[in-house]
């Protein structure tokens, strides 16, 4: 009698396991997948990293793929010949594709101020020590040459003149090159800011710290795919204001999804990129501006006649933000 019932226990077990298996596969086979890209990995991106972690996707029926790409530009093209759904990137390169013919949005900004750090060798006190020596970026169009131009500019240094500006790749090959020595100088995140200052490298400034308005890291995607999947894309960004909630509310989880998606083993090194950004960049309400893409426009208008006669409002879809917002919706994360 004994051995038919441990027989039959087991025989439920089995059959509990298969129902759970089943019921799991079925359940992924009935969320709506979507492709997502993002260019970096620091900071900025942790809000969509707890999104996924946290199984915010999940329970607003996406089945989202967080695909990393090493620079905006590519993503803005991977954008343009349909491989992504939605993209994690920087207002010029979504401003840039759509002055060139692509009609790109942004639809959130994620982090409304020029979070990069100018990094520079131990020899350098200031800005003035800067010129006629060089200055690492990822590339051409991307968020860290915006930045780089931006902030010689404001300095009174002309990108190229006075400093050259080199291609690296990304922000992980910048810090490399700079601590090298390979470089003097360079656009670095908040992770490579706080490895530099470990190597005794000067920390020229904190360009989150100028005041400007800036959409430096948001949800985009194209309008055609907007007007299309709407609903996919209201389901993302509800998605996405969860992970911010979650994000900022759980720090303890926070940082050991910033230290498994950014691959880092120093956990105060993650816990210093939770604070910059929980506290200081994020908001809860990451509703996309005019004000946030006037600064693009101007900087790439010195270059681009297109980009001085463009109407800011053209790049920016807040009607999904604005939605959660009204509800009250957002509000209800944090009571």
């Amino acid at each position: 009698m004994n051995g038919r019932r441990r027989t039959g226990a087991a025989c439920l077990l089995f059959l509990t396991v298969l129902f759970a298996l089943f019921a799991s596969d079925a359940r992924a086979q009935s969320l709506r997948p979507l492709k997502v890209a993002y260019s970096a990995a620091g900071g900025p991106q942790s809000a969509f990293w707890v999104a996924k972690e946290a199984g915010h996707f999940e329970t607003n029926g996406l089945n989202g793929q967080l695909i990393f790409i090493r620079s905006g530009t590519t993503v803005a093209q991977a954008m343009i010949s349909g491989d992504l759904d939605l993209a994690i990137t920087g207002g010029p390169s979504v401003v840039q594709a759509t002055l060139a013919g692509a009609d790109q949005v942004m639809l959130t900004c994620t982090v409304n101020a020029l979070a990069f750090r100018v990094v520079a060798s131990a020899q350098i006190k200031g800005p003035e020590g800067l010129k006629g020596k060089r200055m690492g970026i990822t590339r051409f169009g991307s968020l860290a040459d915006f930045a780089a131009r931006f902030i010689l500019e404001k300095w009174g240094l002309k990108p190229e003149r006075d400093v050259s500006l080199l291609q690296l790749g990304g922000t992980p090959e910048t810090f490399a090159a700079l601590a090298k020595g390979s470089i003097e100088s360079g656009i670095v995140t908040d992770l490579q800011a706080y490895q530099a200052r470990k190597l005794g490298l000067t920390e020229l400034i904190d360009l989150g710290d100028t005041g400007l308005e800036f959409c430096y890291n948001g949800v985009a995607a194209s309008r055609s795919y907007v007007e299309k999947q709407a609903e996919a894309v209201r389901r993302f960004i509800k998605a996405h204001v969860e992970g911010i909630a979650t994000f900022k509310r759980n720090r303890p989880f926070s940082v050991e999804v910033i230290k498994k998606y950014a691959r880092l083993t120093d956990t105060e090194q993650a816990q210093y990129a939770y604070e910059v950004y929980a506290q200081k960049y994020v908001p809860r309400v990451p509703v996309p501006s005019v004000a946030a893409i006037r600064p693009i426009l101007e900087n790439l208008g010195e270059r681009d006649p297109k980009a001085r006669q463009a109407d800011p409002a053209r790049f920016i879809e807040p009607k999904f933000v604005k939605e959660l917002e009204d509800s009250g919706y957002i509000q209800s994360l944090y009571n």
